[in-house]
This record gives structure tokens, sequence and C-alpha cells, in this order.
């Protein structure tokens, strides 16, 4: 199982009959690893280098609107990948909606990686936390996105799927997305973001 993270916290309020056992023992014992994370899209979209006349620079004409779609997103040590794409920020409540998922999903003991973002270590979080003994936190270093590799996927996404891509409205953009989501799964791209992960750790 892959190994990145440096920092461990199991959260505020793990729960009285939480085993405190440490987050690499765990996963030796067949916890699978979740990496998580968010991200936004908006309509401004991503400019990338293109083609173009000698001497003409290129114009690409964007609506004037500042709507945005969010993702909460997860890879996982064996090579899946979960997502919930909404309008808006991400709340706590999202968060807490989107762990009951993986819990449904998956089967034994989550660890869960996941950055210092204030949804993640509100006390909505936390109680829930608490509630599910098969759900543990590993809270990473402050501006470490380096650490976790679903940063990769975001970033792929941003490239291949985006890349010059302007939507007209927010269901255009989301149908690019759902596209975008079927994409990396036909190709695997998780488990070969988790295997890369191993392959540096050994």
């Amino acid at each position: 199982m892959a190994e990145r993270p440096s920092a461990t916290n199991f959260g505020s309020h793990p729960g009285k009959n939480r085993l405190h056992r440490s987050w690499k023992k765990k996963v030796a014992e067949g916890a699978i690893l979740v990496y998580l994370d968010e991200v936004g899209f908006s309509l401004k979209g991503v400019r990338r280098r293109t083609w173009g006349t000698r001497g003409v620079t290129p114009l690409v004409k964007l609506p004037a609107n500042w709507e945005k779609l969010s993702t909460i997103g997860a890879i996982t040590s064996d090579g899946r990948f979960f997502q919930n794409t909404r309008s808006g920020a991400i709340r706590s409540t999202d968060v807490t909606q989107f762990f009951r998922h993986l819990l449904r999903h998956i089967q034994g003991e989550l660890v869960v990686v996941l950055d210092n973002a204030g949804i993640h270590r509100s006390k909505a979080t936390q109680a829930f936390v608490g509630l599910h003994e098969r759900l543990s936190l590993v809270f990473l270093p402050p501006y470490a996105p380096e650490l976790n590799p679903i940063e990769l996927v975001w970033a792929y996404v941003k490239r291949n799927a985006l890349g010059n891509f302007c939507a007209r409205s927010i269901v255009e953009l989301k149908g690019r997305l759902v596209s975008a989501w079927q994409r990396l799964r036909y190709i695997e791209l998780p488990q070969r973001l988790i295997d890369s992960n191993l392959r540096r750790d050994q």
C-alpha cells in the first residue's frame, strides 16, 4: 500500500471505542488508503498553448459569468475513483455525505488522507468521523499538495479535458466533466498514479 503522508491526526474526537493504532499499521493490516481533495471548475476556462495565424493572437470569447462547479473526489490505494460534482462551494455537509458514500462502497477500514481545510476539521466532520469506527483521517502538512496524488487527477482534467474549452453554461461544463470522469477511469489513471506513488516510496 502507498505510504506517502508524513503527518498524522485521527481527528479531535476519535471515539471511545476507536483502537489507537497508527495509520501505517492500519494500512499494513488491510485498511484502504483514500486520497481526498476538492477542486473548482469555472466558466472562465483553462488556457493552453494552441496554433494560430502568424502575427494574429488567437482570441476566445468567454461569458462574463462567475458561476462554477465544485468537485469532491477521492482515489483509493486499490485504484478506484469516486467523485461528486455540484454547483457552488463544497461545505462540511458535502464532506460528510461523501464519507458516507465511501463507507457504503468500500469494505473494511478506511484511512482518508486530506488537507487541513476548514471543512475537513469542522465540528460536523469530526463528529461524523467519531461515530464511524471504520473511518480515520490523516491530515497532510500545510502546503503539501505533492503528497496527495489526486491533485494529479485534477491537473489531468484541466489540461486534457478543459484546456482551451469554453463552456457557455454550467450544464455544458458539467457535461464535459462527466466525459472526463469516464475517460480517466477508462485509461485507469487512478491506478497508474497509485502505482507510481508506490514505486517512488520503495
